[in-house]
């Protein structure tokens, strides 16, 4: 199989790259931060060039396209209207119609961000309604992909991983933060299901295998707190003497609004392929593995 990861520099880009090139011809995109993989081919690209990305995927010809490259900083997206929906909703578009030319299939990494956050606990049959420009602007990619391209998966998750070398991102800044010795605010009362990227790397291959098409939810087994996550964190990297505080939710300071609970049920993926859902125990110890061979610089080939 031929496979195309959309920004594959990008912290689940870089990793489903990695995993899908033992078994497939992979060929990966990146933006502004080149990268080698083994057994990839890297090349550069513009999403919101139409002619220069058609043109690339044409000569490809991939049997699959993974779309993981966004622009998903929530307050640069509030702040960048125009540019968020070029490149999270209108470089969508060109890769679905592309996909439908050449009859591949495209999936589509959305968030969990469509939804307000109003009651948590969210599936695939609940309307999505997004309280920042991010939202919106992934909300619309969905509504593209499965428009344009006759063999679509949409895959509404969020996510947590290492960023590749240079790069800092949540899980470096958290992991510092816990072993400064200096107080730690988390909210009590905002949740999440948070993948990390080794197991929805796994998920996303294994749904690749089956044949996975239309629109599902993949989170963990159980949701957690802003505070529980930290803990966990914590105990893994053995900083279990951090000043982590409890707070309740608020809006943090920054532009774009944040959902409260964006929790997801994943029964549906579980039902129809036997998807095992994964454990969030589990996903933070395979981070700290994964952090060991590599140190605190992220993730390097």
């Amino acid at each position: 199989m031929k496979i195309l990861v959309t920004g594959a520099s990008g912290m689940l880009g870089h990793n489903l790259a990695r995993w899908a090139s033992r078994e497939n011809e992979v060929w990966g995109s990146f933006h502004t931060h080149p990268i080698s993989i083994p057994g990839c081919t890297m090349f550069p690209t513009e999403l919101t060039n139409e002619k220069e990305l058609r043109a690339q995927l044409n000569s490809i010809a991939p049997d699959v396209i993974v779309h993981t490259a966004a622009l998903t900083d929530v307050d640069e997206c509030e702040k960048n209207a125009q540019v968020t929906k070029r490149i999270n909703a209108d470089g969508t578009r060109i890769l679905a119609e592309a996909a439908e030319e050449l009859r591949a299939r495209l999936v589509y990494i959305s968030t969990d961000y469509v939804f307000d956050g109003e009651s948590g606990h969210y599936s695939e049959n609940d309307a999505p309604g997004p309280v920042n420009y991010y939202g919106e602007s992934k909300l619309l990619g969905e509504e593209f992909t499965r428009r344009y391209c006759s063999q679509a998966l949409v895959l509404r998750t969020t996510m947590f991983g290492l960023k590749i070398a240079t790069q800092r991102g949540l899980m470096e800044t958290l992991v510092e933060a816990l072993g400064n010795g200096k107080p730690l605010l988390r909210f009590i009362d905002q949740y999440s299901t948070p993948l990390y990227t080794g197991q929805l790397t796994q998920v996303i291959l294994q749904l690749l295998r089956l044949g996975a098409l239309g629109l599902f939810h993949i989170g963990t087994k159980e949701k957690v707190s802003r505070f529980e996550f930290s803990r966990q964190v914590a105990q893994v990297f053995g900083a279990e003497r951090a000043d982590i505080r409890p707070a309740r939710f608020r809006q943090i300071e920054g532009i774009a609004r944040r959902p409260k609970d964006t929790s997801l049920t994943s029964q549906l993926i579980e039902t129809q392929f036997g998807v095992v859902l994964p454990d969030l125990g589990i996903g933070l110890r395979q981070l700290k593995k994964d952090w060991d061979l590599v140190g605190t610089k992220g993730i390097a080939f």
